[in-house]
């Protein structure tokens, strides 16, 4: 079980020193210190999650909720920082959706607790991952 947590954590620091995460990383910092980008891409998450839950509810949408949500993503698409982030997040969050398909689905030969040695057990076969 060590051995599973340590290669865990061991993919987690390579996800963390990804040129995606760094990106991501850096531009949820500048997100956050820009006011008005942080409260206007707040404010869009905030209308599409009404709109969207509303739509599931089978609730109609309103024409003045149609113009917000256009409006608010007009003003998204015209600012520079949020689009980068919400294409960088993206494909930050499909590294994540991809890693955990493969952990679910991995290819190739179950790998048992006996075939993973730890180093300095001499006459073993070592495995990398």
């Amino acid at each position: 079980m060590e051995e599973i947590l340590a290669k865990a954590n061991e993919l987690g620091l390579m996800i963390r020193g990804s040129e995606i995460y760094t990106r991501f990383a850096e531009l949820s910092q500048k997100i956050d210190s820009n006011d008005e980008a942080r409260v206007l891409l707040e404010e869009f998450i905030q209308k599409s999650n009404e709109l969207s839950e509303k739509e599931k509810a089978g609730n109609p949408i309103e024409v003045h909720e149609k113009e917000e949500i256009t409006v608010l993503s007009e003003k998204v698409a015209a600012n520079d920082i949020i689009k980068e982030f919400i294409a960088t997040q993206t494909y930050y969050y499909n590294l994540v959706i991809m890693v955990q398909k493969i952990i679910n689905d991995p290819q190739g030969d179950p790998i048992t607790e006996s075939k993973i040695v730890k180093p300095g057990n001499p006459g073993k076969i070592i495995t990398n991952f």
